[in-house]
């Protein structure tokens, strides 16, 4: 019986040829690029697309190549651990976790500074950055450069407010609370011209309830209030003629002790009450001009 040939041995595994990892302001580089060309998102019309959007991206560039169009302008790309190219599952992983690295005050990105250059979106997703052949050590120190920028420059603006911009934010705030103000009583104006329409359509007679008011002729939805010691609504609350002082003075037809506080809109259609057809904002705190709300 004739000896039969051996059979082939298994082909060895391949081994990576040598790498070199991405430092961490490298790829901090890149990431401001990317974060650049997704800042677009920001116009989309629709909720939470641009979230969407962002998977998608970098699902999309890292599954078909490794890159993002910020990682092709540093030479830098993303492997699985054992150097072979990535797949649609392993990119959307890395994807989404890359959201964990960012909410988790971005210690997940600032662990690539390690050693390892592994974020935490790499340990999660089995993945590590490395540099393509050919990158020179211009393109390095320029996107190294883009880096430092990109995680230093927000970090002072963040110490410099911390230490010497408290007194800005606190302007700041008193500017968004005015800016809220502002809108309750512009919509609070709208309110009661609707109430008068309808008074007059009705031939002297309020609505019953503020919803009469919601329709094409009198306001398209409730408005809403926007007050500092409240919540944002568009609430409202039925008063009796309890909530009347008699006077007919304005801004003191409505006696603030009797109010419940709700932050919402507060509205008197009892037609024997002195103050029927009276809305009002339900507060009884002061705005940042020292006067109570009812008082409007």
């Amino acid at each position: 019986m004739e000896n039969e040939a051996p059979l082939p041995s298994p082909p060895a595994p391949s081994v990576p040829a040598e790498i070199f990892l991405a430092g961490f302001w490298v790829r901090g580089g890149a990431f401001l690029v990317d974060s650049l060309i997704l800042a677009l998102c920001a116009f989309l019309p629709v909720h939470g697309l641009g979230f969407l959007v962002g998977l998608a991206y970098k699902t999309i560039f890292i599954s078909q190549g490794g890159q993002t169009p910020g990682k092709m302008a540093a030479g830098i790309k993303v492997l699985t651990a054992a150097g072979e190219p990535v797949g649609v599952g392993r990119a959307l992983a890395r994807a989404a976790s890359e959201y964990l690295s960012a909410i988790l005050l971005c210690i997940g990105y600032m662990v690539a500074a390690s050693s390892d250059k592994r974020a935490l979106h790499d340990y999660i997703a089995g993945t590590r950055v490395i540099y393509v052949d050919g990158v020179g050590k211009g393109r390095k120190t320029a996107f190294a450069a883009l880096g430092v920028f990109a995680v230093l420059v927000p970090v002072a603006a963040g110490v410099a407010m911390a230490v010497f911009g408290l007194g800005s934010f606190g302007k700041f705030k008193t500017l968004s609370v005015k800016s809220g103000e502002g809108a309750t009583k512009g919509n609070l104006g709208s309110l009661r011209s609707a109430i008068s329409i309808y008074y007059g359509d009705m031939e002297g007679q309020y609505p019953a309830t503020l919803d009469a008011l919601i329709g094409p002729k009198y306001v398209p939805a409730m408005p809403k209030t926007k007050l500092a010691d409240h919540k944002e609504t568009g609430a409202w609350t039925l008063y009796g003629a309890e909530v009347c002082t008699g006077k007919t003075e304005y801004g003191a037809e409505i006696d603030a002790t009797k109010l419940k506080d709700t932050g919402g809109w507060g509205y008197v259609a009892d037609p024997r009450a002195k103050c029927s057809g009276m809305v009002f904002v339900d507060c009884t705190h002061r705005d940042t001009k020292g006067k109570l709300w009812p008082e409007y």
